[in-house]
C-alpha cells in the first residue's frame, strides 16, 4: 500500500478517539480491482497501540504481523466525506480487552505517527450505469422502492424518495443494510456506507452514494462475478452498436 496524495496533516487524536468509526482495508489488489474494506471502530489508544473493535467477518490471529490500512472519512464539502488512511501494522488478535465492564475481541494495530495519513480510497471499481433491461435492483436500509443509478464491486449509487418526515437519519457517514439483486440469479448483501447525499431541489428525493462493507467471502466472489458479467454484456452491446 502507498500513499495516493498527502492532505494536510490531520487531527490524529480526533480521528481516532473513542468509538470514532474507521476501516480496516486488509488487502488492495489494483491489478484485478479487488479491495477488502472492513467496519470497525475505536475502542481505545494506549501509547504506540490503537485497539480497534474485531470486524465482521473476523480478522484471523493468523494475520498478525501484517500490514493493513486504517482509514477514516473526513468532511470534503457540506454533504461528503473523503477517506484518509495510514499504513499501521497489526500487532495481535485479542480475545481479552477490557473495555468498561465488558471483555471484547480486539485488533491490536501500531498507532499513527505525524504524517502518517494521507488521502486514499476505500474503493477501486468499474462502475456499471443501470438499464432498465439489466435485472438488477437494490434494496436500502428502510427506504421504499429505491432506484439504483449505478453500480460496482465495490459501491453504489441510488435514489430514494422522501417519506412523510422527510429522510431521517441519512447522513455522510451512517451506515445501511443492503441487498443487490440480479433477477434470476441470486443477491449480495452487506452494509453500505454513505460516502455522499444530494438532495433534489424539490426536497422530494436524493441521490445517494454508498460503499460496500461488511460482506461475506462468497457475497464478494459472487458480487465480482456479476459485476464481470454485466460489465462484458454492457461492452458487447458498445461494440455491436459500432457496426450499425
Amino acid at each position: 500500500m502507498s500513499p495516493e496524495t498527502s492532505p494536510p496533516a490531520p487531527d490524529m487524536a480526533a480521528l481516532l478517539k473513542r468509538d470514532s468509526r474507521v476501516f480496516v482495508v486488509l488487502h488492495k489488489d489494483p491489478l484485478r480491482e479487488r479491495i477488502d474494506v472492513r467496519a470497525s471502530r475505536v475502542l481505545g489508544w494506549e501509547a504506540d497501540v490503537v485497539f480497534l473493535a474485531q470486524t465482521d467477518p473476523p480478522v484471523e490471529r493468523l494475520s498478525s504481523g501484517a500490514d493493513v490500512e486504517v482509514a477514516v472519512l473526513v468532511s470534503a464539502g457540506e454533504a461528503e466525506l473523503r477517506p484518509v488512511g495510514y499504513v499501521a501494522r497489526l500487532l495481535d488478535v485479542r480475545e481479552d480487552y477490557a473495555l468498561d465492564d465488558m471483555v471484547l475481541e480486539a485488533l491490536a494495530v501500531s498507532a499513527p505517527r505525524p504524517g502518517d495519513f494521507f488521502e486514499t480510497s476505500l474503493r477501486m471499481h468499474y462502475r456499471v450505469p443501470v438499464e432498465e433491461d439489466m435485472g438488477v435492483s437494490i434494496m436500502l436500509g428502510d427506504f421504499e422502492s429505491p432506484e439504483l443509478l449505478d453500480f460496482s464491486a465495490g459501491g453504489a449509487r441510488a435514489r430514494v424518495v422522501a417519506t412523510e418526515q422527510g429522510f431521517p437519519g441519512l447522513a455522510v457517514g451512517q451506515s445501511l443494510p443492503f441487498r443487490l439483486l440480479f433477477f434470476g440469479s441470486g443477491y449480495a448483501d452487506g452494509d453500505g456506507v454513505v460516502r455522499s447525499v444530494t438532495r433534489a431541489p424539490d426536497g422530494q428525493s436524493a441521490t445517494i452514494g454508498i460503499f460496500f462493507t461488511n460482506m461475506e467471502i462468497r457475497d464478494i466472489r459472487y458480487l465480482e462475478r456479476m459485476v464481470a458479467r454485466v460489465v462484458s454484456a454492457c461492452r458487447q452491446r458498445e461494440g455491436d452498436a459500432g457496426y450499425e
